[in-house]
């Protein structure tokens, strides 16, 4: 009997130290290539807020230290892409990121589709109607 736990023991612990390689593997897959949208600006003003289109490129996902981050580039569509680090978290239903732009503007995004990310670009020294614009990105490959 001792030796039947042991084995349950063994395969279970084996088990639970690849499904946290399966969970690499799967959440590179769902996050790494070229992501490409919009910022929704408020009312009438949008215009003035500039060019709304972003692109995000994560091309790395991995476990650091115990905690999932990533490796990207994100910016203006064609008007050049600066460098981002990019925290990851899996703990709730669906994986979220988070950075910080070169503006010092945070974008959080959830993975809301097989290749959709959306969520929020909180700008800085926003005015009175809110920091928070909508942000929605689709995986372009």
């Amino acid at each position: 009997m001792k030796l039947l736990t042991l084995a349950v023991v063994a395969v279970f612990g084996t088990l639970l130290g690849m499904s946290s390689g399966w969970a690499q593997v799967d959440l590179a897959k769902s996050l790494v290539g070229k992501w490409e949208g919009e910022v929704t600006w408020a009312g009438s003003a949008g215009a003035s807020m500039g060019d709304p289109n972003r692109t995000l490129i994560i091309r790395s996902v991995e476990q650091k230290d115990g905690k999932w981050v990533a490796a990207g580039t994100y910016g203006v569509t064609g008007k050049g892409l600066g460098k981002v680090d990019i925290e990851v978290d899996e703990s709730g239903s669906r994986p979220t990121i988070r950075f910080v732009t070169g503006g010092q503007s945070t974008v959080r995004l959830t993975l809301t589709g097989a290749k959709e990310l959306t969520g929020t670009l909180s700008l800085v020294g926003a005015s009175q109607r809110g920091s928070e614009r909508p942000l929605r990105l689709e995986k372009k490959d």
